[in-house]
């Protein structure tokens, strides 16, 4: 019954959308708002990171502190420019190599950071 009633929900909302005046454009905003809401709890999380563990990160050695920042820096361009980098000539295999580069920098970093603990 429960799942019947999640259905109807969902189905009532997308005939919003789909016939109401200017529903997309609602659908549109809703999304944008909960895309900087979800940035802003990422952005949030790091920040209570940094906070925590900002001390401990700075004994590491520089070399490692710049492949971890470099490393953040690559994930975050990449998911930010995905769709250019989907659909250029390089395509998701490429896009999914600077995921396994960005990963393997912090991990990396991590194992270093994990030795000097």
């Amino acid at each position: 019954m429960r799942n019947a009633l999640n259905i109807a929900i969902v189905l009532a909302l997308a005939a919003i959308v789909a016939f109401a005046p200017l529903g997309g454009v609602a659908a549109a905003l809703v999304g944008r708002a909960l895309s900087l809401a979800f940035i802003l709890v990422i952005a949030l999380g790091l920040w209570w990171l940094w906070r925590r563990m900002g001390s401990d990160l700075e004994r590491l050695p520089p070399g490692f502190q710049a492949l971890g920042l470099g490393s953040i820096g690559l994930l975050v361009l990449t998911a930010t420019g995905w769709s250019q980098l989907v659909g250029g000539a390089g395509g998701i295999v490429g896009a999914l190599l600077l995921i396994a580069v960005g990963a393997l920098g912090i991990f990396a970093t991590w194992q270093r950071f994990r030795q000097l603990i």
